[in-house]
């Protein structure tokens, strides 16, 4: 890959766009030269500049999470709620196949939950954003993939339940799932020891579970919300999960709490995908994780390949490689 590839694959003029904005550019530039380019020397790149944005966001909004901690109302109890969120900006008429099949099977297999599809016609039943906020969405200023983090932040914060993004393939019927992936007072897959040596943030969006008014998922809205209200570029695209690594490090106790589960495994079959069908392996790594992070983002030559996990994917949706 020469060097013109490696910079349009890593994000291009967006990516140092990004950096100058998060004061890191330089950061950036200077370990680039030192450690070259290497798959293993960019991943080093990544670490560090992930690390210099999280110093300086928690230097900055220190005195603000102090702030929420003083006035946050620990007295608030609240119950498991059943709810299921599902969000698809465009309606699922208009979704990529795989989110289809994401969607069918969390209806197959989470037959107690209610399933909560959310689309631009319906959220405002369900969420109403800060003006400042919405005004930032309806100018572009906040992008949609962030909007939906911020969503998820006020669906939990509201009404709790279980946010799982719409390309999360569930292979697990309920009854087979631990109870903890639904009842937590908060729940997410973490990047656990060794990998997690080296990491500033340590966690996964992709699926949360929480009971509502949860002090982390509050306080990682607080600050988010703070960020907004200054600023009109992100300075990191993982912005959420930024200010959620501040807050877990500010309340060590809640951390602890949550139920350690490594977010390198529902990872293996996206790594695969395209991968020639093996029964073995397929039934190996399903039987690993009840979630799988997927992606609808695939190139055209990818989908074409005959006899892979994705094209079983596909064809057997509703067949024996779910049950």
């Amino acid at each position: 890959m020469n060097l013109l590839e490696l910079f349009r694959k890593q994000g291009g003029f967006s990516l140092i766009k990004q950096f100058f904005h998060g004061g890191v550019l330089g950061t950036a530039m200077y370990e680039f030269l030192l450690l070259g380019k290497s798959r293993t020397a960019l991943e080093i790149l990544r670490l560090s500049v992930t690390l210099k944005i999280k110093q300086k966001l928690e230097k900055k909004y220190r005195r603000s999470l102090e702030d929420f901690d003083r006035t946050f109302e620990t007295s608030i109890k609240n119950s498991v709620s059943n709810k299921v969120w599902f969000c698809w900006i465009q309606g699922l008429d208009n979704a990529p196949e795989i989110v289809k099949i994401c969607y069918k099977q969390l209806h197959k297999n989470l037959t107690s939950k209610e399933i909560v599809l959310l689309t631009k016609d319906n959220i405002h039943k369900y969420v109403v954003f800060p003006d400042f906020i919405q005004d930032k969405i309806n100018k572009g200023t906040i992008t949609y993939t962030h909007m939906t983090d911020l969503l998820r932040l006020e669906l939990l914060s509201q009404y709790g339940g279980t946010w799982i993004d719409a390309t999360v393939l569930c292979t697990s019927k309920e009854e087979d799932i631990p109870k903890y992936f639904f009842n937590s007072d908060l729940f997410f897959f973490q990047t656990l020891k060794p990998g997690l040596d080296g990491n500033a943030t340590y966690l996964s969006s992709w699926y949360m579970n929480a009971k509502a008014h949860n002090k982390v998922i509050e306080a990682t809205k607080y600050l988010c919300y703070e960020y907004w209200k200054e600023n009109n570029s992100m300075i990191d695209y993982f912005l959420l999960h930024d200010f959620m690594s501040i807050v877990l490090d500010f309340y060590p106790e809640e951390h602890k709490k949550i139920i350690p589960r490594d977010n390198a495994t529902p990872h293996e079959l996206l790594l695969r995908l395209f991968d020639r069908f093996d029964l073995k392996t397929w039934e190996a790594i399903i039987e690993q994780s009840p979630f799988h992070k997927l992606t609808y983002k695939f190139t055209p030559d990818s989908i074409e390949k005959d006899n892979t996990n994705y094209k079983k994917i596909i064809q057997k949706s509703g067949g024996v490689f779910f049950e």
